[in-house]
Order: structure tokens, then sequence, then C-alpha cells
């Protein structure tokens, strides 16, 4: 009976913290994760679902900002399913409302956490992921994998994303070589084309020839234009990814006269993805693929 009550080392093994080299130095994070907080809802939560991580908080779009379906949806149903639940705005995070989720742990990109870093440490351990101009998502994937324990799930999320690359590169290999594109984003005032988003990095990983304001940018020129000037812009692009917000944005897009002069909406080889695809992680990058495929096949 006593050394029942005492226990021996196989009856109560101990456990310990994981240790990560982060951008904010050394992280300990508990041995058990049962709940996580997310901070941005880009990135940082595409990277917790596709993780099948614990999420019980994340952030929410204001109302009527978006029109398309999130590319992390169906993982996202499943996470609420489990518990998760909105708990502070996007643009205004609550520290009132991440130290009522009582998280384990706390995910988010480095430039939302500095500013409140100690705030949020007193709450729970604080992992910092990078973004589109510090890092790349299979990077940060890595990096929270090692931290909760997920490598081998990280692996094979990196191991799907290079499969479809090859696999589409291959397939659409002479549509690829023999037309341009360029991701067009158009905010109601200028439309510009930007390198390092998402999107615009996927592209580039499936070898797409960049239109000259596409390689312009991936050059490290300035590339936004005037809606006076979307065909000076864009005319030389043979396809095109229109990245617009809201539904009143893209009807007024629509209604350019100059757009609708664009060979590539003449054409037809064109489709459209928004916001939602400037950032994430390994679930963004799939979507990105399937909406670029989308693209590709109206050359067939």
């Amino acid at each position: 009976m006593l050394l029942s009550a005492c226990g021996t080392p196989n009856d109560t093994p101990e456990t310990t913290d994981t240790s990560v080299e982060t951008a904010l130095g050394t992280l300990n994070v508990p041995s058990t994760i049962d709940s996580v907080v997310i901070l941005e809802g880009r990135r940082d939560l595409d990277i917790a679902l596709a993780l099948e991580l614990p999420v019980v908080g994340y952030p929410f779009e204001e109302a009527g900002s978006l029109e398309l379906e999130s590319p992390l949806a169906t993982q996202l149903e499943q996470a609420k399913l489990n518990g998760a639940e909105e708990i502070f705005s996007a643009d205004d995070i609550s520290l009132e409302a991440i130290a009522a989720a009582d998280p384990d742990l706390i995910i988010s990109r480095l430039s939302d956490v500095e500013p409140i870093q100690e705030q949020l440490e007193t709450i729970a351990p604080v992992l910092p992921i990078g973004e589109q101009d510090t890092s790349t998502w299979q990077e940060d994937l890595r990096l929270v994998a090692q931290a909760t324990g997920t490598e081998q799930r990280a692996e094979e999320l990196i191991a799907d994303y290079d499969s479809r690359i090859k696999a589409l590169s291959t397939q659409y290999a002479d549509i690829l070589a023999n037309n341009t594109f360029a991701p067009l984003s158009f905010n109601g005032e200028s439309l510009e084309t930007r390198p390092n988003r998402l999107l615009s990095v996927v592209l580039r990983d499936l070898g797409a020839t960049p239109s000259q304001a596409f390689d312009a940018a991936i050059n490290g020129d300035a590339t936004k234009y005037s809606p006076e000037q979307v065909l000076t812009g864009f005319g030389d692009a043979d396809g095109l990814i229109m990245l617009v917000n809201s539904p009143q944005t893209w009807q007024e897009l629509q209604d350019n006269q100059l757009y609708k002069q664009l060979p590539a909406i003449t054409e037809g080889h064109f489709v459209r993805s928004d916001k939602q695809t400037h950032e994430g992680g390994p679930l963004t990058a799939l979507h990105a693929l399937d909406v670029i495929e989308q693209l590709l096949r109206t050359f067939q």
C-alpha cells in the first residue's frame, strides 16, 4: 500500500516544457496544450487549424468587409464545433477577452505581439511567427509544430503543397511559360501588384511567367496605378487574378470602361480572389492553388 501511495517513476512520468527559439528569444511551451488563442487571424489561425491545435479564441472580421468564403471555412467550422469562438475584432485586440479564454498558448505574428508582449505574457506563453515579408509559411509552420509536438503533421502539409505544385506546374507547363500573369489588387482607389503576398508566392512557385508590372514588383519597383492607368499597368497580362474584397468594390471595378478593355478580361482569362489569400499558411496556400488552377483552365 505504501508503494502504491508513493508511486514509482513508471507510474508518474515527469513531463517537461518544450523550449523553442523565437524572434523574442527562448520560449518554454507547456507539454500539454488544451487551449490556444489566435490574435491576427491569418497565417497564425491557418497554421493552428492545419495542425489541429485546440483553438478556443480568434478574431473576427467586420461584417460586410468580405464576400468570398474563407479558405479556412471547413477547418474553422470544425473548430467552432469543438468550442472555438470569435472573441475580439481583428482590428482591436482585447486583452480582457484573451485572459477570459484562459489559453495555454497564444500565437500571432510578431508585429501584433510586440506592442503588448508584457501583458500577453502574464496570461500565457506567446509564440510569435512572421509574415509575408519576413518568413515563409513553411518556416512558421515548422516553428509552431516544433513548439506543439506536431512535426509529423507539418511535414505532411508541406509535402502536400510541394506535390500539388509539381503536378500543376507539369500539367500546365506550356500555359505557364507561354502566357504572362499578374495578381491585381483593387481597393477602390488604386490598383497594384505585390510580389510577396501568398497568392503571388504561389504563382511564382508554379513558375508562372510574370507580366511586366508583376516582374517589376518582384524586382523591387513600385507598381501602383490609378484606375485611369489600368491599361498601362496590366494591358500586357494574359491572365489576371483580381484581388477585390467587398462586392461594392468589385462592381465598381467591373463598371470601369478601361478595365473592360484589358485583354485578359475580354478573353475571359481572369478569376477573382480577395485579401484572404494575401497571407496564410498551408490551408490558404492550397486554396490559392485552386484559384490559380481555375485561371489556368480558362486557357484550355
